[in-house]
């Protein structure tokens, strides 16, 4: 019993000092206390408009990235060019055809790019972040569901959802327009902006340079 007692010590330090390692290496949500969420309004050319509240506590660099490029008036006038109606809708590219990006890439925060905490679900209402087939491609692109697909969990970083019934009904009013075989609508519905309130709390996002992710692409072929 006596040699049982300091071997039972030993392997508790042991798993002490592994816990604390991992607390260590684990990045910290710098929005994880804040006393509001954030609530990103869209306003399209028309006057209607779309209110989202945002989840830092889930989608921290997600968030900080899209309030980033709202606020700074980087959506304004862009077009919502993609509208598959009862799925999604989709927007946040500043050539308006699906190949546009900030110039940047961020990280995706989902489960299968091993990013642990995002539990929100592409459900309606829900927006969430596009990307390449790469996983750390996202930028400024983002769809908001029309319909509700789980299967997209953990897959895209969902970071925001719908918060009244008129942004439903804007939202399925833009999912019923008219598209062609690509589903690009016919006639155009453009953002007129999109601002974030922010509750005085800095939102800065930490960003991925292109060239060394499509470089990590071409080397994967």
């Amino acid at each position: 019993m006596k040699r049982l007692i300091p071997l039972l010590l030993a392997i508790a330090l042991l798993l002490a000092a592994a816990l604390l390692l991992t607390a260590c290496g684990r990045p910290k949500n710098p929005y994880a206390e804040i006393e509001q969420n954030p609530i990103a309004t869209i306003t399209l050319t028309d006057g209607s408009q779309m209110r989202f509240e945002l989840y830092p506590q889930q989608a921290p660099n997600t968030v900080a990235n899209f309030v980033k490029l709202a606020n700074d008036g980087f959506y304004d006038n862009q077009q919502i060019y993609r509208v598959v109606s009862n799925v999604l809708i989709q927007s946040g590219d500043p050539e308006n055809d699906g190949t546009g990006d900030p110039g940047y890439y961020i990280k995706g925060e989902f489960s299968e790019n091993k990013f642990k905490g995002n539990t929100l679900s592409h459900m309606r209402g829900t927006i969430s972040m596009a990307r390449k087939r790469d996983y750390d491609t996202g930028g400024s692109q983002f769809f908001i569901m029309e319909g509700s697909y789980p299967e997209y969990d953990g897959y895209y970083a969902a970071f925001g959802r719908i918060m009244d019934a008129e942004s439903l009904n804007v939202l399925d009013d833009i999912g019923s327009r008219p598209v062609d075989g690509s589903y690009r609508p016919l006639e155009k519905i453009v953002i007129q902006r999109i601002r974030v309130e922010t509750f005085d709390v800095d939102y800065e996002p930490r960003t991925l340079e292109k060239e060394e992710i499509d470089n990590r692409k071409s080397k994967d072929k």
